[in-house]
């Protein structure tokens, strides 16, 4: 079995274990915050609301305004952007751990699927790791595929999603007698009254209605990631990962900066146009049913959000290697970006279920994404505070302990 190497790699141009790619643990670090400001809205019982019940809020045009500057600025950018650096550190252990790289690398996604099952099925449904510990077995065959290989098949990935709601769009009209007739509506409306009754006690109930209704939410979201058609989507991203580690791009970005910037103004130029589009067709034609307005909006996000995505990862880039300050506390998150994630999620949770402050139904789009902001600030300095102690953050240990088993020191050697 062949893998392609990466450009400069073992044995000359492989990089220390111990050195870190500032860049990345920036980007990582302001990726997973742009996440938790998505999550937010679920958090928080948002996306579940009926109108009325979102009218009676007390801030209804912030919350209005707010939900528009997450479809726009923040909807699958941050995911596309994570998916983005998960492909670049799979190609950056490829080109460090030698010919045991990819045995590590296969345990290291059994463990972060176990630490994902146990997130989802117990804290939060809206987990992510699961879906990326999946489709990152993939990752081992796309590494024998050449340089121009991988670009193609992240083309391919990323356009397939459209291709199959043009297929739904053509299919939907000529049997069901589909069209842009379909209006947009709120997703609430679409949940039969019992399933509403339960996520209703996940802000008015105890420990058990909020598991019940997690779990109903679970099965839920992992329906909504075959219908919204995730999976390509996030694997195109990991794959034009490994591709930037492989023509050295993410290894050493200092030297391609030229490149950076045009990507960067490129991702800003269509991609922001793209996703205001996107947006803007989604407020009039729903997703479902299938119609030709809504393939607007899909086709513009199919755009859109891989190239803001990588509009703001480059811009970021372009800010470390620039040496702006402004960036550089969020590489501590970054480095403890699983602590972090998970961490978004119990104090979300404690904050919106009926067992801690019930929150849930309570707040709109706006409070829940002023308390995103908040959190990201708090995790800003802590971040900082426990890297100086420790080696690792608290998952992070956790998830390399398991990785390697072996035994693994986690203060830091003074």
């Amino acid at each position: 079995m062949v893998y392609q190497a990466v450009p400069g790699a073992q044995p000359d141009g492989v990089l220390p274990v111990r050195e870190r790619i500032a860049a990345l643990d920036v980007v990582r670090g302001i990726a997973v915050g742009g996440i938790l400001l998505a999550n937010s809205l679920v958090f928080f019982g948002v996306m579940l609301m009926t109108a009325e019940r979102a009218a009676a809020l007390p801030f209804p045009a912030a919350d209005r305004l707010a939900e528009l500057f997450e479809h726009v600025f923040v909807e699958g950018k941050f995911y596309s952007t994570f998916s983005l650096l998960f492909g670049i550190g799979f190609g950056v252990q490829l080109t460090r751990g030698g010919a045991d790289a990819l045995v590590r690398y296969r345990r290291r996604l059994r463990v972060l699927l176990l630490i994902g099952a146990v997130h989802a099925f117990l804290i939060w449904a809206g987990d992510i790791l699961m879906l990326y510990a999946i489709l990152g077995f993939t990752l081992s065959w796309f590494a024998r595929r050449t340089d121009a290989d991988l670009l193609r098949w992240t083309v391919r990935l990323l356009a397939l999603p459209t291709l199959l709601y043009l297929v739904a769009v053509v299919v939907y009209a000529l049997v069901a007698g589909g069209g842009d007739t379909t209006a947009a509506g709120n997703a609430a409306g679409d949940i039969p009254p019992e399933f509403m009754k339960r996520f209703e006690a996940i802000g008015t109930g105890g420990p058990v209605d909020a598991l019940i209704g997690n779990l109903l939410f679970l099965a839920g979201r992992w329906v909504n990631l075959f219908v919204s058609m995730r999976f390509p989507k996030v694997l195109g991203m990991f794959v034009l990962g490994l591709w930037a580690v492989r023509v050295g791009i993410a290894l050493r970005p200092a030297d391609h900066r030229a490149l950076l910037v045009r990507w960067a103004r490129l991702g800003w130029m269509i991609g922001l146009p793209a996703n205001v589009i996107a947006a803007l067709a989604f407020l009039k034609w729903s997703y479902l049913s299938p119609s030709w307005g809504g393939l607007v909006g899909v086709a513009a996000q199919a755009i859109g959000f891989p190239l803001l995505a990588i509009g703001y990862a480059c811009t970021i880039t372009l800010m470390v290697i620039d040496g702006r300050r402004l960036v550089a506390p969020f590489a501590a998150v970054g480095r403890m970006a699983l602590t972090n994630y998970l961490t978004h999620s119990i104090v979300c949770a404690t904050l919106a279920y009926g067992f801690g402050f019930a929150l849930w139904w309570r707040v709109g789009a706006a409070t829940a994404m002023a308390i995103g902001v908040g959190l990201v600030a708090v995790q800003i300095p802590v971040s900082a505070w426990w890297l100086r102690r420790f080696q690792f953050g608290p998952m992070e240990w956790v998830w390399r302990r398991l990785t390697y088993r072996q035994p693994l020191p986690m203060r830091r050697m003074i």
